[in-house]
């Protein structure tokens, strides 16, 4: 095992600096002497000249050229004496100080200072042999600290060999720049290198980069999104890789390494490396290539038997020579045959699929992480935009194949067609759950799919083609054009559903909301304009929900949670989304944290919503509103609009009461029960996004069951929603 030297410990070279260094401090003592000493020569040289110029000797002042002479020579003396009995052994002092500072003393005693030749600043030197030997004892207990440190690293440093040196699998540690920071004698057995992999060199220098890239970013997304706290494999995810020369095929399984931090609220932690545990598949592989090959030639070889069995059967019916006996034996033995050898092949192909599947590596994916890294992948190449619509959903495959998969068929669509935008979106049907390809124009032509089946995919793994991913699927593809979308068609690809999809919550969510009428806001006055008669197919819409503290806004409750979707031509734009906690500035009781899930720590540091207001206002900007049990949700905005400076005036649609308007007022009106009347898989429930994605998928189907009642415009909608509103308004009053 080899470690490695922490780049953070490396000589750097300083950059040269343009400040100049701070200029030593002025010797005060020597300045003052020199002054006085001055100051008298200049004193005593004046009163001379005055003695001599006067014309009768003064005897004062001859005295005082006298003493101020003397006492020149006095501050001359007095400073020869301080010169050299202070101001020079204080300096020699400094200096010897100096040394004991910089000596290596490793015993109790440090470094000594002669207390003789100071005599008057014995005491200074004595300070200073004092704090040579605590110096002296300071530096032995670091040398001991360090020396018990460094054996015990040491002694971890060979278990941790040790421990690698004996694992099956090649390890490898990186950065998130992909540099080597550790590794195992069995990695390099792995990828059959001689020589180290180079602390400090890229991993991708070895091993193909993309299905490393492409782990890490799918790790990057889980975390940044929190969802490695409760996902079944929490921070690791496996890959299929290979060395860079195509040589070996390697099943990798990357772990992220989270960096260590105290509090830090609700922000995600940061991913700062991860461990990667490598093995050889390629004989493992190789092998099921062989088993695959002979297996399709099994069952490929099938094929021209049993069609010259029915075109034999088919002859003996044409043939009238033969007699009845003869021809009813001839026909009971064929049609035997054929059964029988029919009833293998299907035998053999179930067993090849699931042979095929169960080889590969998968694992449980949501469609939207899917669709995301498709869009990633696809992003760099401006001709082609796609758009991630529709409900998320779950499905059970190998990530990285799919998205090499799909960016291979967006690119040959764009090639064949010219289409520049796609949709990409999951569908739940009862065994499968279809990933759909939508485009406006021509479909593709069966024989023209046919043979991109044999097409290399470009980063596939082992030259994999379009074919093998989907035989590891199990799966197929085909296109078709959409129903009730006239000129859109979409290319189909089924998957398997997850095999344990994780819930968004495991919370207590209530069957519903109690319905909540106020009637002077679900009373709604007609759009009376080009709005009003625009079909509501054609309409855009924003669905939102909320989610509060409590039911009852007028005694202070408030929103804690805001979310919403776009739907644009009949499309839920799941990319176009906005979804905020919000700081209610009071306590989240302890009774509601089971429904919504949100506590007082996820809020503590979120805008209030005079601050939230204004952004999601803008988020609605014209568009039509759709909310379930709307007048709920716009009683918490109504009252906040003054304290945000906006005004929610715009026209509003109720699932609730559309589904009175459809269905009569008796069943079940509660999001659940409609959607589960209507068939419509719910998936990240329980949260104000899950909601309002779940309410939008209702509300368009809501949308096609209102055509067929005449509704087919927003003020046909508005005039029987506030019919409802008055018969609800007439029979409370009764």
């Amino acid at each position: 095992m080899t470690l490695p030297a922490s780049s953070a410990d490396a000589p750097t070279q300083a950059a040269p600096s343009a400040v100049r260094p701070p200029p030593a401090p002025r010797r005060m003592v020597p300045l003052i002497f020199r002054a006085v000493g001055v100051g008298l020569v200049v004193l005593s040289v004046g009163l001379a000249v005055a003695v001599r110029d006067s014309a009768a000797a003064d005897p004062l002042l001859t005295y005082a050229v006298v003493m101020t002479g003397a006492l020149a020579a006095g501050v001359w003396g007095l400073w020869l004496a301080v010169d050299r009995f202070l101001l020079r052994a204080a300096e020699t002092l400094s200096r010897e100080a100096g040394l004991i500072a910089h000596g290596n003393a490793e015993g109790a005693v440090g470094g000594r200072v002669p207390l003789a030749r100071y005599g008057d600043l014995a005491p200074i030197a004595r300070a200073v042999n004092d704090l040579s030997d605590k110096l002296a004892l300071v530096r032995r207990d670091i040398a001991r600290t360090v020396a018990e440190s460094t054996a015990k690293a040491e002694e971890q440093k060979t278990r941790l060999a040790a421990v690698l040196r004996d694992l099956h699998e090649g390890v490898i540690v990186c950065n998130t720049k992909h540099q080597i920071l550790l590794y195992n004698q069995t990695a390099l057995d792995i990828l059959h290198l001689t020589g180290d992999l180079g602390l400090g060199r890229s991993l991708l220098h070895f091993v193909v980069a993309e299905p490393v890239t492409h782990t890490l970013e799918r790790l990057t997304l889980r975390v940044r999104e929190g969802r490695h706290v409760d996902h079944e494999h929490g921070t690791t995810a496996q890959f299929i890789g290979s060395t860079t020369d195509g040589r070996i095929l390697l099943e990798g399984r990357m772990s992220a390494v989270l960096q260590e931090t105290e509090d830090t609220g609700d922000e995600p932690p940061t991913i700062t490396g991860y461990v990667v545990t490598l093995s050889d598949a390629t004989r493992e592989l190789a092998a099921l290539g062989q088993r695959d090959a002979l297996l399709r030639e099994a069952t490929e070889g099938f094929r021209a038997p049993i069609a010259n069995l029915r075109a034999a059967v088919e002859t003996l019916y044409d043939n009238p020579d033969l007699g009845p006996g003869d021809r009813a034996a001839f026909e009971s033995a064929m049609m035997e045959s054929t059964g029988a050898l029919s009833q293998r092949l299907e035998r053999v192909t179930t067993a090849y699929r699931d042979v095929v599947t169960g080889s590969w590596p998968m694992s449980d994916i949501h469609s939207n992480n899917l669709i995301n890294l498709v869009r990633h992948r696809v992003g760099g190449e401006a001709a082609t935009v796609v758009t991630l619509t529709g409900l998320p959903q779950w499905v059970h495959g190998d990530s990285y194949t799919l998205v090499v998969l799909f960016g291979h068929l967006i690119g040959s669509v764009h090639a064949l067609t010219g289409v520049t935008a796609f949709d990409l979106a999951a569908d739940a049907g009862d065994r499968w759950v279809y990933l759909d390809l939508v485009w406006r124009g021509a479909t593709v032509p069966s024989a023209t799919l046919d043979g991109w089946l044999d097409q290399p995919l470009p980063g596939g793994l082992g030259g994999l083609t379009v074919g093998d991913v989907m035989q590891h699927h199990r799966s197929t593809v085909w296109c078709e054009p959409v129903p009730e979308r006239e000129g859109f068609v979409r290319l189909r690809m089924p998957l398997p559903p997850a095999l344990s999809p994780p819930s968004a919550h495991t919370l207590i969510k209530p069957s519903a909301r109690p319905e909540f009428f106020d009637f002077g806001l679900l009373h709604q006055p007609l759009a009376t304009s080009e709005l009003g008669r625009t079909p509501l197919d054609r309409l855009h819409y924003v669905v939102f929900d909320t989610e509060t503290t409590g039911l009852s806004p007028s005694t202070g409750d408030e929103i804690i949670q805001i979310a919403a979707v776009r739907v644009v031509g009949g499309r839920i734009l799941t990319g176009e989304t906005f979804n905020t906690l919000v700081n209610p500035k009071r306590s989240i009781p302890a009774e509601s944290i089971p429904f919504h899930g949100v506590t007082d720590s996820m809020v503590a540091d979120k805008p209030t919503v005079d601050k939230v207001l204004p952004q999601f206002r803008s988020f609605v900007s014209g568009a039509v509103m759709v909310a379930h049990n709307a007048a709920f949700d716009l009683k918490f905005l109504k009252m906040k609009e003054r304290a945000s400076g906006v005004v929610f005036d715009g026209p509003v649609l109720d699932t609730m009461l559309l589904s009175r308007m459809l269905l009569g007022n008796d069943g079940d009106h509660t999001l659940d029960g409609i959607a589960e009347r209507l068939g419509i898989a719910v998936v990240d429930r329980h949260t104000a996004l899950g909601d309002s994605l779940v309410t939008a998928a209702v509300f368009l189907r809501m949308v096609e069951m209102l055509r067929e009642q005449g509704v087919t415009t927003l003020d046909d909608a508005i005039r029987g929603a506030n019919i409802l509103v008055e018969l609800a308004a007439r029979e409370r009053a009764f």
